[in-house]
């Protein structure tokens, strides 16, 4: 069977799951997958919404069952037509021939987890929880002052609350990333990045550049750069956090500007939890 087989995957009760997968089935269950080649299997027996798998064994003895329950009858049918009709022929048996025990066959291991999250996905799930959370407080700031102070007071708040955290994230990142920049590059290890792929905009100052770590894997950084190669610096410990070598002046410059936006924000942020407090003093009644 190949990934895209047409056997339905069963979904029981309890979060079991079988389905079949190459020239096997597969039951998982909480954090343990139980691997049943076909030749251990006898049939599948439909019973209602239970898939019953009863494998082979030797004449006289009682055969093992692997059963998922809760699934529609509908599915459970077709699930063991399908699965019986690919199961191997048994000519063997016809002739007389000992079955072999086929929960001998049976392997269990644990269960594959799901895919490690990529950076730029996690970046973006912490973006969404970021922008829902910033919004939330602006709303909910909002309607309690309303409660207690005119709407010209409360309204601004959907605007201050969310620039003030604007400006307060841009300023912890900027310096963030200031901060690798000079780090990086005295702790870390310096090596050349060559510029890779169509990765420009309109003033060709922006691009993907490639570099190889110290055990041979190539690694890719973006960079706003126009040159053809740059020297970059990488963690020892962790190659893919890298970083572009900067000028001492250059790194200055980034956090005098980065300051300066924290600061900023932190400034509106002062000033919406100064109006929220003055507005539930009844200030502005």
């Amino acid at each position: 069977m190949s990934p895209t087989s047409p056997i339905p995957v069963l979904r029981g009760s309890g979060g079991a799951v079988l389905r079949a997968e190459g020239d096997a089935l597969v039951l998982t269950r909480g954090d343990t997958e139980t691997w049943i080649p076909f030749r251990a299997v006898r049939r599948v027996r439909a019973e209602g919404g239970t898939a019953a798998v009863e494998l082979t064994a030797p004449t006289g003895a009682e055969p093992a069952v692997h059963r998922v329950d809760g699934v529609s009858g509908a599915a459970v049918a077709v699930f063991a037509d399908m699965v019986n009709a690919a199961l191997p022929a048994r000519g063997g048996e016809e002739a007389g021939e000992e079955a072999a025990d086929g929960a001998a066959l049976v392997g269990v291991r644990p269960a594959a987890g799901p895919p490690p999250e990529s950076p730029a996905a996690r970046k973006t799930r912490v973006f969404r929880i970021w922008l829902g959370s910033v919004v939330l407080l602006g709303v909910v700031l909002t309607a309690a002052v309303w409660l207690v102070a005119p709407a010209s007071v409360a309204l601004p708040l959907l605007v201050v609350v969310p620039f003030g955290a604007a400006l307060t994230t841009a300023g912890h990142l900027g310096l963030k990333v200031v901060h690798r920049e000079w780090y990086l590059p005295r702790k870390g290890i310096t090596v050349e990045a060559v510029r890779r792929d169509g990765t420009t905009d309109r003033f060709g100052a922006t691009g993907n550049y490639v570099y190889t770590d110290l055990h041979g894997q190539s690694r890719v950084m973006y960079a706003q750069r126009r040159a053809e190669a740059i020297r970059i610096a990488y963690h020892p410990r962790n190659p893919g956090t890298a970083a572009v070598c900067q000028t001492l002046p250059r790194l200055i410059g980034g956090a005098v500007a980065f300051a300066a936006i924290l600061l900023a924000g932190l400034a509106v942020d002062g000033a919406a939890a100064g109006l929220v407090f003055y507005a539930f003093r009844g200030e502005y009644g």
